[in-house]
């Protein structure tokens, strides 16, 4: 394939991937309704009116949390990624299913936050996407198909762990959702604190190794 064709057809999946993420995200907002306000029109009802739709926001919060991290670790692996073909294609097609399912999970969440299944449901989209994200890797670096001769064991053995914290907690979250729906879902907070701790001792690593 000519490089500029490569590039085209990297762009045009790349410039995909972002619409949809962005799409997903706006579907979460959506999900916030504006307040109805019963009674007088004052700020205390207003603010009442808001506060009685915590839920909302706190799924909001959740899942736009969650889809920016899919959106990082996609981000950082496609870093490296300088080639394409239809298993690639197919794989982040792949992705993109469970990144538009996570507005409809959300809105489960949301209404029956209290039950294991919603939980589940949540932590299950998460896996996938995960997963799928991980499997796209070791496809792009088996024999360095679609990536750099230049880039180390090291580097494909690393982003091949560190993909799999995210899948890690929340499969863990299902297991703890048997004991409290809501310490499975406090759980998932701490995908970015174990990801910040990994690459902190991979750096400690690369720099002991020079």
């Amino acid at each position: 394939m000519e490089s500029a064709e490569v590039n085209k057809g990297l762009d045009r999946m790349l410039g995909l991937t972002d619409d949809v993420f962005a799409f997903a995200i706006t579907l979460l907002v959506l999900d916030i309704v504006t307040p109805v306000i019963f009674g007088p029109t004052t700020n205390s009802s207003l603010a009442g009116a808001i506060t009685q739709q915590w839920q909302s926001f706190l799924g909001y919060v959740v899942s736009f949390w969650v889809i920016g991290m899919h959106w990082l670790e996609h981000h950082r692996i496609f870093r490296f990624i300088k080639g394409y073909d239809n298993g690639l294609l197919s794989l982040n097609l792949l992705y993109l299913f469970f990144i538009v399912l996570i507005p409809f999970a959300t809105r489960v969440l949301d209404n029956y936050e209290s039950l294991q299944l919603a939980i589940i449901i949540f932590a299950a989209v998460q896996i996938g996407a995960s997963l799928t994200n991980v499997f796209t890797w070791r496809y792009a670096t088996s024999n360095r198909r679609l990536v750099n001769m230049q880039v180390s064991d090291q580097t494909i053995s690393w982003y091949g762990i560190r993909g799999l914290i995210g899948p890690l907690i929340f499969a863990v979250s299902m297991l703890l959702s048997f004991i409290q729906p809501y310490v499975g879902i406090a759980s998932w907070f701490a995908v970015a604190p174990a990801h910040m701790l990994l690459d902190r001792r991979q750096a400690k690593r690369l720099s002991e190794a020079t």
